[in-house]
This record gives C-alpha cells, structure tokens and sequence, in this order.
C-alpha cells in the first residue's frame, strides 16, 4: 500500500508538479512577478503553468533518465487480462490450417501449369 503511494506521489510529481513549477520559473524569468499574476488571473492558470512548462520538465525528466532508468519516467501500472481459451478452439484452428493449406497448395499448383505453359509459348521477338 505504501509502495503504491509511494509509485502515485512520483508519478504526480513528475507530470504535474515539476511541470506546473517550472512554467513558474519560464513566466518568472520573462516578466517577474507581473507576468506570474497575469497568468494566475486567467481561467486555468494551473493548465498554463503546466504547458509552460512542459518542455522544461521534459528535459529535466530525460537527464534524471540518464542518470536514473525509470526515475525520470515513472512506470505506470496497468491491469491486462487475457480471455480464456476454449477447449474446441485448438480444433477448429487446426482445421482453418489445414483447409488454407490445401487451398494455397492448390493454388500454387495452379500458377505453377501456368508458368509452365507460357514458358513453352513465349516468342523470342
């Protein structure tokens, strides 16, 4: 459980707060404290802070990635399910194989008269 926490506060910090903290410092760095009010008085600043942001925190997360695989990216964990096989499934399939198979050796016997056929007729023009 704590280990999840643990995974969740990462994931968090690198998405979001490391983003959302340095569109601060760009928008710092641009206009001081004007421009940081500017955006604070918009519909969504913690929105535009985070865009901002986000090619700063890219490349702080890619250095921490050089140093540290899997710390400047978090794993993100995932649930997979896979569906379960039917008893009959393995004879049908055996089946379709065998009828695709005849269908295509019947097929390349086909082509192969045809090859054969032309070859003989074909003029040296």
């Amino acid at each position: 459980m704590a280990n999840d926490e643990l995974r969740n506060f990462h994931l968090f910090a690198m998405e979001s707060a490391l983003p959302f903290g340095l569109g601060i410092l760009k928008n710092a760095k641009k206009g001081g404290l004007q421009k940081i009010m500017d955006v604070m008085k918009s519909k969504d600043p913690f929105s535009e802070f985070q865009v901002d942001g986000e090619n700063s925190a890219k490349m702080v997360r890619d250095k921490i990635e050089q140093f540290v695989p899997g710390l400047g990216y978090p794993v993100v964990s995932v649930d997979v399910t896979v569906p379960d096989n039917y008893p009959d499934y393995e004879n049908n399939d055996h089946e379709s194989l065998v009828s695709t198979l005849n269908r295509i050796d019947t097929e390349l016997d086909k082509l192969r008269s045809l090859i054969s056929n032309d070859s003989t007729t074909i003029d040296d023009k």
